[in-house]
């Protein structure tokens, strides 16, 4: 039985990954310099209850980042070392990225 809930607890963090990665993606293209790649290591739930999905950019593993998924989405609230913040060149939400891209669509 406990194997059975294990599995679906993995699942659903997968799932998690697959639908949260493109928005760090994104997040990270918009707001950092230099940034080309994202890859995501693994996801976990924190006691608090809270998702968070950990990785690390250019393929660079001092580069690393824990993007805690509020209400759903991941939408900026990263875990970032110093060197990696150096890179940052703005601070967009995922939210407010995609009404800037909706608006230059229309």
């Amino acid at each position: 039985m406990k194997e059975k809930e294990n599995q679906k607890a993995e699942d659903e963090l997968a799932e998690l990954i697959a639908i949260e990665k493109p928005r760090i993606e994104k997040y990270f293209k918009y707001n950092f310099i230099g940034v080309n790649q994202v890859t995501v290591t693994g996801a976990e739930i924190h006691p608090t209850g809270i998702p968070h999905i950990k990785g690390y950019v250019n393929n660079d593993k001092d580069l690393y980042f824990n993007a805690a998924v509020h209400k759903d989405h991941f939408d900026g609230d990263l875990s970032i070392p110093y060197e990696l913040e150096e890179k940052q060149k703005s601070d967009l939400s995922v939210l407010e990225i995609e009404e800037h891209e909706k608006g230059n669509k229309e």
